[in-house]
């Protein structure tokens, strides 16, 4: 009983609670600050994709000037180590 008494107590514990009453002017604030957005220029828009354009074009290239350049370097590392092809003597 003493379980049900407190579970009683707690749901019984809003009954004294009286109803907030909003400010008059506070929906109308409410939805100027929702009308209220910061708007990006199309310009700005346009520099930000130019920039991105720019830096995925220069990782290409210099992703494709060093992936030449390591695989010509690795080949000649490999025919100073390797003189024959022979994997067993």
């Amino acid at each position: 009983m003493n379980k049900e008494d407190f579970i009683n107590n707690v749901f019984n514990s809003v009954d004294g609670i009286t109803k907030v009453i909003p400010n008059n002017d506070l929906f109308s604030r409410i939805e100027r600050k929702i009308a209220r957005k910061d708007k990006v220029s199309i310009q700005t828009i346009w520099l930000v994709a130019a920039s991105i354009v720019i830096l995925l074009s220069l990782n290409l290239v210099l992703l494709n000037y060093f992936a030449k350049s390591n695989h010509s370097e690795i080949a000649s590392l490999e025919l100073v180590i390797n003189k024959n092809n022979q994997l067993y003597k």
